[in-house]
């Protein structure tokens, strides 16, 4: 790189980042969905490096369970210097915009010339939708940093004829997908293309090893990570492309609303100029026998977002470094005069549209056939949407308590995830959810907004409380009373509302007692249902029961068959049961005026006693998607399993080990086979630390604890099957 170049990449990037800095310090929005959930995980990988008692590793891949974790610590990693803030995080962002600009300046420098770097490093850096990702914390920027880096470094291996470069590809492919799973779209197909003159090249066989040797770097590097997701994260991959989209209201994929969508958006998220330059320079570079191939091939994953019914302007913005390169290539291609000319309107340009697309000066027109503006824009926006208010009213009447807060609505600046970001941010001692289905199990406060609830294909539950909170259901209103209540931005007023019960006037205790036992069975239906020799037995304090308070409730059966009926769940037969449920909280209003039973909160769950034989445990298990080939065989203190699928056949042994923190028991694996070829143990171990669902019992909204659990030939038992675990309790008043 000269002198000259450095400074105008240089001047490039400050003016960049003087844009960034303006934008966050003006704009007081919370960050949307998607943003705040990143946002929360980088504040996570932060305290987790921090702590020296923590698993760090472990802790870090299993934060998420789409998201790879590099993004989120990179934030983290600089929070140990400067403070949790909005302008430290989009440091981030702008960090990774330089590295890609860098990169993309290499790749036009060695594929075309430095006129050409400079110019496909301007194009990339003023593009508009770049502007606004440099404004939010999402990891479609670092995305397209990775893909620029690693287009740089396959140019610099020249088909992997150079050992060094070449092992910097592998790293650049490892990190690229420890930054997002869709880096492997963009990053295949240039792959393929250096593999291919790897290939062709006369000494084939050592670059097709130094080809190997990166594959391997980048596998080792991205494994950890992927290696506990493999079976799940492709339906995730397929669901988010299709079943979601179509959720969300996308138009069907193939039809003419779907394919146009990202040609009619071009424009306006790559810029004025360099959008019609780059179409020129896809047929211009056919005469770049250097540049064609890997450009070509670059571009090449467009039409697999063409084609799947999600889209959005994120998932092209990986693309973007590849169409500088073409835009570059364009320009190149020019007539002197006309190169001249259309040079400085693209510098003129360029800084216009930074200025539209960051703060809509001038503002962007529409204009038809695209969608939108012309450039794409956000602009900052310095209204406060009162989150610290809601919140404060909260502490106060908790009064430093732990509580769990449900926000009803989904707005994209009103939202759980914004509220929960700020709760992890601050280290309030709240637990937040959302809107909840039937009742509100556990929630002690509420925080709701009139008006418009969110997108509507997410707005059905938020619109359906907030009928119940307006007059619909007044019980729930009256039992969630508004504490505080302030005007937000978009004309609709926010409100706290929170849990209060009062004694309920009129019946006896003993009277409320019958009542809520036969209410209890109607409850259970839903939950258990052919049930033999059913019993309900409850302990209580009469003047703690009218204000919908029970200290323990037993429910007993000597078989029943357990599912979630209400979502056609298959059921399981479970035989000789017993569990309790302690500190139960119910609306004692409602049940006397409708004899429904409403619960609002449950202290812990307790399975003292239960039975499941060998043959109903296997139906249950073949019952289940992609298990109805399974075998099962039960044995004294272990389990063999045997997994049918179109493949090679799944067989290991299941043991049910002493408990080593989080869950009741530890699950233990052994003797794994695929196919009849034995599985390493250090694998086996690995993958079950990943999978093992016993530690999420920990994160569950109660607290819930099972008897010992024994494998015995032909059952499972949970608990003693001979007479009830710590006496059978009666039904009673304590004073």
């Amino acid at each position: 790189m000269s002198r000259r170049d450095g400074v105008l990449l240089a001047l490039l990037l400050l003016f960049l980042a003087a844009v960034t800095a303006a934008w966050v310090m003006i704009d007081r929005r919370p960050p949307e969905w998607d943003h705040a959930n990143h946002l929360e995980r980088a504040v996570a990988c932060h305290r987790v490096l921090a702590d020296p008692g923590r698993d760090r590793v472990g802790e870090i891949i299993a934060m998420s369970s789409f998201y790879p974790p590099v993004v989120a610590c990179a934030a983290g990693l600089l929070y140990f210097v400067l403070p949790i803030v909005p302008l430290t995080a989009q440091a981030v962002m702008f960090g990774f915009l330089a590295v890609g600009v860098l990169a993309v300046y290499g790749v036009g420098r060695r594929l075309l010339d430095a006129e050409a770097g400079l110019a496909a490093a301007f194009f990339l850096g003023t593009a508009p939708f770049v502007i606004f990702s440099l404004t939010n914390f999402q990891l479609d920027l670092p995305l397209l940093a990775m893909v620029a880096v690693s287009l740089y470094a396959l140019v610099r291996a020249e088909g992997f004829s150079r050992p060094g470069w070449s092992v910097l590809a592998g790293a650049a492919l490892g990190l690229g997908m420890l930054t997002k799973p869709p880096f492997a779209a963009y990053a295949l197909p240039p792959l393929a293309w250096s593999a291919w003159l790897a290939f062709r090249a006369p000494d084939r066989g050592p670059r097709l090893r130094r080809f190997l040797l990166a594959l391997g770097i980048g596998l080792v590097i991205s494994l950890p990570w992927y290696g506990p997701r493999l079976a799940g994260l492709p339906m995730q991959i397929v669901n988010r492309s299709f079943k979601q989209a179509a959720e969300s209201g996308h138009a069907p994929a193939l039809t003419s609303g779907s394919l146009l969508y990202y040609p009619r958006v071009f424009q306006p998220q790559f810029g004025l100029l360099a959008a019609p330059l780059a179409a020129w320079g896809l047929w211009a570079v056919r005469r770049m026998p250097r540049a064609r191939g890997l450009l070509w091939s670059a571009l090449l994953p467009f039409v697999i977002f063409l084609l799947i019914q999600n889209k959005n302007l994120r998932y092209t913005l990986p693309l973007l470094p590849a169409a500088a390169l073409l835009a570059a290539a364009g320009l190149a291609q020019l007539a002197p005069s006309w190169r001249r000319a259309i040079t400085w309107g693209c510098l003129a340009l360029g800084v216009l549209q930074v200025s539209s697309a960051a703060f809509a000066v001038p503002p962007p027109p529409s204009v038809k056939p695209l969608l939108g503006p012309v450039v794409f824009s956000r602009p900052p926006d310095g209204s406060d949407w009162r989150h610290r208010e809601a919140l404060d009213a909260i502490l106060r009447a908790a009064e430093g308590r732990p509580a769990t807060v449900a926000v009803v609505a989904n707005d994209n600046y009103f939202s759980v995830s914004n509220f929960r970001y700020d709760v992890v941010r601050e280290r309030l001692p709240l637990t937040m959810m959302r809107a909840w289905d039937g009742s509100p199990l556990g929630v002690q406060f509420v925080i709701v907004k009139t008006g418009d609830q969110g997108p509507d294909f997410a707005s059905a539950k938020p619109d359906r409380i907030m009928a119940a909170f307006g007059g619909g259901d007044p019980w729930l209103a009256a039992v969630f009373p508004v504490i505080a209540e302030f005007p937000l931005p978009d004309g609709s007023r926010g409100m706290v509302r929170m849990r209060r019960l009062v004694p309920v006037a009129g019946p006896t205790a003993e009277e409320l007692a019958r009542r809520l036992r036969l209410s209890a069975e109607g409850f259970l239906h839903d939950y258990a249902r052919e049930a033999v020799g059913f019993r309900v037995s409850m302990a209580y304090r009469p003047e703690a029961l009218l204000r919908g308070e029970v200290d323990r409730l037993v429910v007993e059966a000597d078989s029943a068959l357990v599912g979630e009926f209400v979502r056609n769940r298959t059921p399981l037969r479970a035989r000789n049961v017993r569990l309790s449920v302690e500190g139960v909280l119910f609306h004692p209003q409602r049940l006397v005026e409708t004899g429904r039973l409403e619960l609002l909160g449950l202290r812990a769950l307790r399975v003292h006693r239960l039975t499941v034989t060998e043959a109903e445990l296997l139906e249950f298990v073949r019952a289940q998607k992609g298990f109805t080939r399974a075998d099962l065989h039960l044995g004294e203190g272990s389990a063999d399993v045997g997994l049918v699928w179109s493949g090679p056949t799944l067989s290991a042994r299941l043991r049910l080990l002493p408990a080593s923190g989080a869950g009741p028991f530890t699950l233990g694996v052994e003797a794994v086979s695929v196919g009849g070829i034995s599985v390493p143990g250090p694998l086996v171990g690995w993958v079950v630390r990943h999978l093992d669902p016993t530690p999420r019992l920990r994160r569950l909204p109660v607290e819930v604890s099972l008897a010992p659990v024994t494998i015995l030939p032909g059952r499972l038992e949970v608990g003693s099957p001979d007479g009830p675990a710590e006496g059978r309790p009666q039904e009673r008043r304590e004073r």
